[in-house]
């Protein structure tokens, strides 16, 4: 016990000390270390800090408080101090984060000003200069915010969440990715949506960070966003459903011809040892070859990236190596587990033998396959281990970090919501990653080996499917199909109408100008969403890109057997 209590009294000895309470100069003292902290990582571990030109994120800090003067938390300091403080702020000789400071405190002192809030001005600033570097994955998180982070790269709040990402967009919110399984994608939502309404208020010129918690549903809980597409000629009101689901990561079944299949939604920490249990489960069945779908996986952690790759690569081959401008262990007062292995340089190797090493495999991808996804397919690309087929990658090859602002302890920042971590973090792009043939792909995207495009509907088509969609006729029809019927034409329906009892009678009660095997096909994906789970999971029917693995597979198994 008295080991415990030296070891656990070093640890708090080497915190930073702070007076829990003291006057204006004090709490302005902590502001600028803060503020110079922050400022200090964008100017040296963003990775594109030749991009940050001399005095800019001063002058978004100075914007950031001028933003202070007409803030509603500010309106009842005294008017004299919010003209001052305008002033001070378009003053081109303040030139330096500690003159702001100095002179902003007194101008409070000046103004009787006690109860100002230092800290909310400070994390306008700051929040100010993350945005001035024009990043769109970098931003300014609190404490409750990294531990919202760090419990979904550990799998949790899944349930409420409609599957995509999204960024600012001059006219609302432009969709970066769709994931597979969730409400978003069921709903039809597309990489470069953009959003304009939700539920029927405009988001145009919001906050991101007040906009994102509306995207987020209760299972059973509709959400109304008015979207509008490159090809439409008008915007749509797209209701998206959080219906109850399986929500997975991982998701197999077995093939006709010995093709196993594995889908993976995120890349979250788990998702390694969870591919492992697919593949072997998969094994057992007879698996003679692979499908590795990545198609709608906006990527996720780094390591669990690693660790799928390392099932399929063999010996010691480098699996991607990364650049950064962070040093972590440098960044780190003391050693934290977890936290220390971002390095400037690092490379990243298959460590352990597996039985899938060898095993014939291709890759699917589309535009919304990104980050780690990009970094998987890409490494199995360059070293010959799988053939690529889909459509180019969103094309992200960089990494963001979560960096501790160590400035910001004490009650001034609220109770950290992380044992011995500050209430502030910089979640910043401080890393690049590269495939093991030395080429980045960012901006770029994999290009498969073998394009296979998925046709899109044209304007006319969308405006007759997003009729019926919305009267919910084909909904209705398909869920008085009987369930045994209904998980057969889930899974073949024989292109033929008749296979759907009654449909000739539905067809002729609808108000629509669709071809009839169009309303066939919109009854079939209605019955897709019905049955879901494994049922639904691979549409052989009308999934060319499987389609494509599928005969590409199927050649390689022959052409092996024939050795």
């Amino acid at each position: 016990m008295t080991r415990f209590l030296s070891l656990l009294l070093a640890l708090v000895l080497c915190l930073p000390v702070f007076a829990e309470k003291g006057d204006l100069s004090k709490k302005f003292d902590k502001a600028k270390d803060y503020l110079t902290e922050v400022e200090d990582h964008l100017a040296k571990s963003f990775i594109e800090r030749e991009t940050v030109k001399n005095g800019q994120l001063v002058e978004a800090c100075k914007a950031g408080f001028l933003k202070a003067a007409d803030d509603e938390a500010f309106r009842a300091l005294k008017k004299s101090f919010r003209q001052e403080l305008v002033e001070i702020c378009q003053d081109e000789e303040v030139s330096t984060i500690a003159t702001l400071l100095s002179r902003t405190r007194k101008a409070a002192e000046k103004a009787g000003a006690d109860d100002l809030d230092v800290v909310k001005l400070a994390d306008l600033g700051a929040l100010s200069m993350v945005k001035s570097i024009q990043d769109p994955f970098s931003n300014l998180m609190k404490g409750e915010d990294m531990q919202k982070l760090m419990k979904q790269m550990q799998g949790e709040g899944k349930q409420d969440s409609i599957g995509i990402g999204v960024e600012p967009a001059k006219e609302g919110l432009r969709v970066t990715f769709v994931m597979y399984g969730y409400a978003g994608y069921d709903a039809g939502m597309r990489v470069g949506d953009v959003i304009s309404e939700v539920d029927g208020e405009a988001i145009a010129g919001r906050d991101l960070k007040d906009v994102q918690p509306r995207l987020a549903v209760k299972e059973g809980e509709t959400l109304v966003l008015t979207v509008s597409r490159e090809g439409w000629k008008k915007r749509y009101d797209v209701a998206i459903t959080n219906t109850p689901r399986k929500i997975r990561n991982v998701w197999s079944a077995m093939l006709p011809g010995g093709i196993g299949y594995v889908r993976l939604t995120i890349f979250d920490l788990s998702l390694g040892s969870a591919t492992m249990d697919a593949l072997k489960s998969l094994q057992k069945q007879g698996m003679k070859a692979l499908i590795l779908d990545l198609r709608n996986n906006p990527g996720g952690a780094l390591p669990a990236a690693i660790a799928v790759a390392d099932h399929f690569i063999p010996g010691k081959k480098l699996i991607t190596y990364t650049e950064s401008n962070l040093d972590m262990g440098k960044a780190m007062p003391f050693p934290i587990p977890g936290m220390m292995d971002q390095k400037p340089e690092m490379e990243y190797r298959a460590s352990r033998k597996t039985d899938f090493e060898s095993m014939p495999m291709v890759v699917l991808v589309n535009h919304s396959s990104a980050s780690a996804s990009e970094m998987l397919s890409g490494a199995l690309q360059d070293l010959g281990r799988a053939v690529v087929v889909g459509e180019t990658t969103y094309g992200k090859g960089i990494g963001q970090t979560a960096i501790p602002l160590w400035k910001t302890q004490g009650s001034e920042f609220g109770k950290s919501a992380i044992p011995m971590l500050p209430n502030r973090f910089l979640y910043l792009t401080v890393m690049r990653y590269f495939l093991p043939s030395g080429r980045s792909i960012h901006h770029k995207g994999i290009e498969p080996d073998v394009r296979v495009l998925v046709p899109q509907m044209d304007a006319e088509t969308w405006d007759g499917v997003y009729a019926l969609r919305k009267s919910g006729a084909a909904k209705e029809f398909a869920a008085g199909i009987d369930e045994a019927l209904a998980k057969e034409l889930a899974v073949y329906d024989g292109f033929d109408t008749e296979s759907y009892p009654g449909f000739t009678k539905f067809l002729k009660g609808l108000k629509t100008k669709l071809p009839k095997d169009r309303v066939r096909e919109e009854v079939r994906r209605e019955v897709r969403l019905r049955v879901g789970g494994k049922t639904a999971l691979v549409d052989m029917q009308t999934d060319t890109q499987v389609q494509r693995a599928m005969t590409i597979l199927a050649e390689k198994l022959a052409a092996g057997a024939g050795k």
